[in-house]
């Protein structure tokens, strides 16, 4: 992971910790003590991306690829998967509301009514290549049937109560998320496909251009050695001197054994699966391999209210959704 990258992924990781970012350090604190038990290690954390930061800062752990810190990170969200149940405590905004009710209303009463569910997936993605690997936290929440596009920081939750909401099937909100995750996945490794693929090709290029110089070698000392025998053979019929004739002759067919040997091995053959094989060694080494972990899934619960409205002469009674502060 880039230093960029790093820190991206830190910072999402400790979303929920106090976070201070200046002169190059992160210094961690209020961190969840389950995290702190799995590293071995207590907050506050001071983390620095550089090697001459890390031997000025005491205590500091130096955030490289492949750093224990980073691979602690990594490890704890593998074994997280695990579902929570949190409550939603908010309470309808009277200014918001009057915004969006039909002009000339007036609002009579307000009361909560039925719960309403978000359902929050968190998946880690590890993307391995080469020498390199990458990882990335997709938060995706769902709302019915729709991937919600909105931020729940800030807003003040409680543990669930089970016994205040009715079983809730996961399953087909599950389904959404993942799918939107792959549309999420395939934009983040574009630039990382693109990187590869640019790779391979001038891997494959470099390859194939040895071999096809290794096999016109061999094409060229094949034709060299029929000329060698054809001139040699030329020589032949004009000499006369038993002493060269027989030097001749030896030549002629040391040259002819030479000649069958080239043939015998079928260079072209054995030439030919050599460049396959470090063709599929090139492609194996320039794959892209992908693993998606759910990490967490969170439903959260909130109240939507009944709003008794008063306008054009008559009462008429409205819900109104806190969080994405709409009416129906």
């Amino acid at each position: 992971m880039g230093d960029n990258e790093s820190k991206e992924f830190i910072l999402e990781f400790f979303k929920n910790s106090d976070i201070a970012d200046k002169d190059g350090v992160l210094a961690i604190s209020k961190v969840p003590k389950e995290f702190e038990t799995f590293i071995g290690k207590n907050a506050p954390y001071k983390l620095v991306f550089d090697v001459k930061m890390h031997n000025k800062i005491k205590d500091s752990e130096l955030i490289t690829q492949g750093s224990y810190f980073l691979i602690a990170m990594r490890n704890y969200l593998s074994d997280k998967g695990q579902t929570s149940l949190l409550k939603i405590n908010i309470a309808p905004d009277l200014s918001k509301i009057n915004l969006i009710l039909p002009k000339n209303s007036k609002i009579i009463s307000i009361k909560p009514a039925d719960f309403e569910f978000i359902s929050r997936f968190h998946f880690l993605s590890i993307y391995q290549y080469l020498n390199e690997k990458k990882q990335s936290i997709n938060n995706i929440i769902v709302r019915d049937n729709k991937i919600l596009d909105i931020s729940l920081k800030g807003l003040k939750t409680v543990k669930g109560n089970q016994e205040e909401i009715s079983q809730i099937d996961l399953t087909k909100f599950y389904e959404l998320a993942k799918n939107q995750l792959k549309r999420q996945v395939a934009g983040e490794i574009k630039p990382i496909k693109y990187y590869l693929k640019e790779r391979l090709d001038k891997e494959l290029f470099r390859v194939k251009d040895h071999y096809l110089k290794k096999i016109k070698e061999k094409d060229e000392e094949l034709e060299s050695c029929e000329r060698k025998i054809k001139l040699l053979q030329s020589k032949l019929k004009h000499t006369y001197y038993d002493r060269d004739i027989s030097i001749l002759q030896m030549q002629i067919r040391e040259s002819k054994e030479r000649l069958e040997n080239l043939k015998k091995k079928v260079y072209k053959e054995r030439l030919k699966a050599e460049e396959t094989f470090h063709i599929t060694d090139e492609v194996e080494k320039h794959a892209l391999s992908i693993k998606n972990s759910l990490i967490n899934i969170t439903l959260f619960y909130y109240p939507i209210y009944n709003i008794l409205v008063s306008g054009k002469g008559k009462d008429y009674s409205m819900k109104y959704d806190p969080i994405l502060d709409t009416i129906s």
